[in-house]
């Protein structure tokens, strides 16, 4: 029975060990969310005979409202990232919806000819950005102050001239 009660015991921490940790890194006036699964985050060495560049690998989770018919879309992918390039590689790539129906599954390889270059302004973009920095947003500094103008110079005796 102890045997039994450890092993549950094990199968439970190793499946919570494994879990999924999304976090929402962007989202569009349209209601789409760009979700990256923080723990899959990861550099990996060039891969001999295939690529002769490190990248920065990350699966990533797109939720959208969809439309009246579909109802809300889930697209799930793993990239690679090629950050001194530019490029990403998609390994594997998923979209559903929550009534159970699905459009697209399937796996990449990964060699050089599967990297192509990101569009500027796509939520694979900002994947890149967060995956290149060690999984930080860059922060942009706030807009400088409006100048401030000095008060008048003063005399003592007569007030402001």
């Amino acid at each position: 029975m102890r045997y039994v009660m450890a092993l549950i015991a094990a199968l439970f921490w190793a499946g919570a060990a494994h879990a999924q940790t999304l976090v929402m890194i962007a989202n569009t006036s349209a209601g789409r969310e760009l979700l990256v699964e923080q723990n899959s985050l990861r550099a990996l060495p060039p891969l001999a005979g295939y690529r002769s560049f490190p990248v920065v690998q990350v699966r990533v989770e797109i939720r959208s409202p969809g439309g009246r018919r579909t109802g809300p879309m889930v697209e799930r992918a793993l990239y690679n990232f090629d950050c001194r390039s530019g490029k990403v590689a998609t390994l594997s790539y998923y979209r559903g919806w929550t009534n159970g129906k699905r459009s697209h599954d399937w796996r990449g390889a990964d060699w050089v000819d599967a990297y192509d270059l990101v569009k500027p302004g796509t939520m694979t973009e900002i994947a890149m950005t967060y995956a290149c920095s060690g999984g930080k947003l860059p922060i942009f500094p706030p807009p400088p102050a409006a100048e401030t103008i000095p008060p008048p110079e003063t005399d003592e005796e007569d007030g402001p001239q």
